[in-house]
């Protein structure tokens, strides 16, 4: 085989060094290690737009490079070279072809035709691989072939350059996105070795969605999928454009298990190497103590939103609390909001009848939706209790607490200052006749996470053990609310319930381990599956069953592990937190990057092979 020491790497994919989704966090999170190993030899290419700019430090690129940018220029391709801040500042080339996707162009199709050059791409896909995207109206599909032929131009003239030799080169693409880049390297380029990683396919997303079991069906499958299955659902050009991908690559490779047993089904090739997903792990290694405060904080901040949210309702404790939530796209039934919130209405009937405490869960929501901004009443008891806030935690009557709650500090106060506080609480704002699920106004009526709770029984009563809080934004430094990113409300959680139906990895309960979370998925997600075979009773990771059950049997499972949180002892709680950090050593780039060297070195023994 060929040594990974002499190979130089390019990794195409509209993610690099810009954070819109999933695979981001794979690029970033491994860029420290393909950088270490190939230097100067490892180039990121990614999508030039507006959502680059706070991860890249664009800078003036090499001569060479830039006498390339001058002449893609001009044929309406705007290229940027930079080093991308949070990929261990590898460098990085941002591609906006737009411009040359609107270009006139003119070419042979039978007879002379004349049309735009994104329309010609079309064509020549379909002429070179097959690809039918004539009824392909989606505006990501031409957005991205437009962007591939942009990149695909700029590999070109990098390899016409020598800047690259070819001879020891991989070109790995990420996703359907990235695959026309791919076979326009096949048609200009042929001598590039190619490394093609799907992490979910088009057409398998779109039947899970409908309800289909997809790793079911194809666990069982005979023969690959029907082509009509993808025009039946409208997704025929992305399919065949991803199929494509994966059958004219040298190496194919996807991120799970679940996911080489789907793309055998649903693109026709079983995958050659299986390039697990990693993370930092070492990396993510804190002082205890400093995570410890980044948590309390954050903490905090959450109980003081729950008050703003309850406060001119009702009286209850927050910070003895159990919290739990659920995060990812706004896919109610592949991501499990459904389970979620039944199995939270089975757990709040359960602890109703039997639970003689005043202790709450409370469950968040966090799915990114279309909001007008925070709910008014909301904002206004937030910046209130603030104020009220700075008054009680100088008092020597409620030092040491972890979260002062207003209500119940009163009883600890009396004369002038109880008068004061008192006298501020009338400025609590009520927002009718019980405190809301949503905590911002949402821009369309009908909404399936809040409908999903109202017929759970979950409906924020006083009397409800379980209270849910729907957070239909990103949690950002500037979300008009908590104003706190995602990793530190998360560390201030206890549980992270990531229910999935179809999910080909998933990071979300990685990223919750991570942080000292428990963290709970199914055994339908690639992470699920690959961490069960290690997850003992007890480790804080927790799969659970879904295949070949009914969604009332697993969430039937899910409340049950979620009662087991809620009575357990504070120590054993934190004690289960450390562990399923513990657990994900097993899921560290250090040992997992090996996979991706694999890839690169099977694909130039291959093409080597293919020139004899």
């Amino acid at each position: 085989m060929a040594k990974v020491k002499q190979t130089a790497v390019i990794e195409v994919s509209s993610e690099a060094g810009r954070k819109i989704g999933g695979i981001y966090t794979v690029l970033r999170s491994k860029a420290k290690y393909l950088h270490k190993e190939f230097g100067n030899k490892y180039l990121l290419i990614g999508m030039l737009d507006e959502k680059c700019g706070e991860d890249i430090a664009f800078e003036s690129p090499p001569s060479e490079i830039a006498k390339i940018f001058s002449k893609l220029e001009a044929e309406g391709i705007n290229c940027k070279y930079g080093k991308w801040k949070y990929g261990d500042n590898a460098q990085i080339i941002s591609v906006d072809a737009r411009q040359a996707g609107e270009k006139t162009v003119e070419y042979v199709n039978g007879a002379l035709q004349r049309d735009t050059q994104k329309n010609y791409l079309k064509f020549l896909l379909w002429k070179n691989f097959g690809v039918d995207s004539l009824m392909e109206k989606s505006w990501d599909f031409d957005e991205n072939i437009v962007w591939c032929f942009g990149v695909g131009r700029l590999l070109e003239e990098i390899f016409l350059a020598n800047l690259y030799d070819t001879k020891s080169t991989v070109l790995q693409c990420h996703e359907w996105i990235a695959g026309a880049a791919l076979l326009y390297c096949k048609i200009r380029v042929p001598e590039v070795a190619s490394v093609f990683t799907t992490h979910a396919t088009v057409l398998g997303r779109t039947l899970a969605s409908a309800g289909v079991d997809v790793y079911g069906v194809a666990s069982s499958a005979k023969e690959p999928i029907s082509t009509n299955a993808a025009y039946a659902n409208r997704v025929e050009g992305k399919h065949q454009l991803e199929a494509a991908a994966a059958r004219e690559c040298t190496v194919f490779t996807t991120v799970s298990e679940t996911v080489a047993q789907e793309v055998k089904y649903i693109l026709g090739r079983a995958a050659d190497i299986v390039t697990v997903n990693g993370i930092e792990y070492e990396a993510k290694k804190m002082d205890s103590q400093e995570m410890r405060v980044l948590s309390q904080h954050a903490r905090r901040e959450l109980c003081q939103l729950l008050e703003a949210c309850f406060i001119s309702y009702y009286e209850q404790r927050y910070d003895d609390a159990l919290f739990t939530y659920i995060s990812g796209r706004y896919e109610f039934t592949n991501k499990g909001f459904d389970l979620y919130i039944e199995a939270l209405g089975k757990l709040n009937a359960k602890l109703r009848k039997s639970s003689k405490n005043a202790r709450r869960v409370f469950a968040f929501v966090c799915a990114p939706s279309s909001v007008r901004g925070p709910k008014i009443s909301i904002i206004k008891n937030y910046l209130l209790l603030d104020k009220i806030g700075d008054i009680l935690e100088v008092l020597p009557e409620l030092h040491g607490k972890p979260y002062i709650n207003m209500q119940s500090s009163l009883s600890l106060l009396s004369g002038e200052i109880r008068a004061d506080i008192e006298n501020m609480a009338k400025g609590f704002i009520k927002d009718g006749d019980r405190p809301h699920i949503n905590c911002y106004d949402l821009t369309y009526a009908n909404d399936a996470i809040i409908n999903a709770c109202v017929k759970a029984g979950l409906t924020n009563s006083k009397d409800d053990v379980v209270k849910v809080i729907f957070y239909p934004t990103y949690m950002k430094p500037n979300d008009g609310l908590m104003n706190l990113n995602y990793y530190d409300v998360i560390s201030a959680m206890d549980v992270g319930v990531f229910p999935s139906r179809y999910e080909p990895f998933g990071y979300t309960p990685v990223e919750a381990a991570s942080v000292e979370d428990i963290a709970i998925t199914s055994d339908m997600t690639g992470f699920g599956r690959f961490i069960m075979k290690k997850a003992e009773k007890g480790c804080g990771v927790d799969v659970i069953r879904m295949a070949g059950r009914s969604a009332s049997q697993s969430s039937d499972e899910l409340a049950d592990r979620l009662e087991e949180y809620y009575r357990m002892t504070p120590e054993k709680l934190e004690s289960a937190k450390r562990s399923a950090y513990r657990m994900m050593k097993h899921v560290d780039w250090g040992a997992l990057v090996r996979n991706y060297y694999s890839a690169y070195e099977l694909a130039l023994e291959k093409k080597g092979k293919e020139k004899i």
